[in-house]
């Protein structure tokens, strides 16, 4: 779990083949959301070295089934990857959108301090530029 306000699930998977498998039910989901409060569930792929993670946003409790990019996901990612690693600052690369035809990439950082952890994020999108594949690796 992670809040930047609405709390949302963190799911890791091994690799962009399992990411890109993910098929949630989405009624179900809806209900779970609901049911403990959260905005809905991001799946990622970690990004290991200079390769960027891949992540899907799912939150159909708000009326998005996927979302194409998702920065608040991608700042909690990078919290979390800050808190379970005992670095003082994390900086990623998150790739969005492929699965849907728009790839996006999303930057993240996350840095220590004495209040606690704090994120920024933002990203980038080529909105001529189409997927030439389906997936998150755009």
């Amino acid at each position: 779990m992670a809040a930047p306000g609405a709390p949302r699930m963190l799911v890791p998977v091994n690799d962009r083949s399992a990411l890109l498998r993910v098929c949630p039910h989405l009624g179900r989901l809806t209900a779970a959301c609901r049911r403990y409060g959260l905005l809905g569930c991001f799946v990622y792929v970690p990004p290991v070295g200079d390769r960027p993670g891949a992540a899907r946003m799912f939150a159909p409790a708000i009326g998005v089934d996927e979302d194409v990019a998702n920065a608040n996901g991608t700042g909690c990612l990078a919290a979390h990857l800050l808190d379970t690693t005992g670095a003082q600052t994390v900086a990623i690369e998150v790739e969005q959108g492929g699965t849907l035809g728009r790839p996006a990439g999303v930057l993240a950082s996350a840095r220590r301090r004495p209040a606690g952890i704090t994120t920024r994020a933002g990203g980038h999108h080529d909105p001529g530029r189409r997927a030439s594949r389906p997936g998150p690796t755009g």
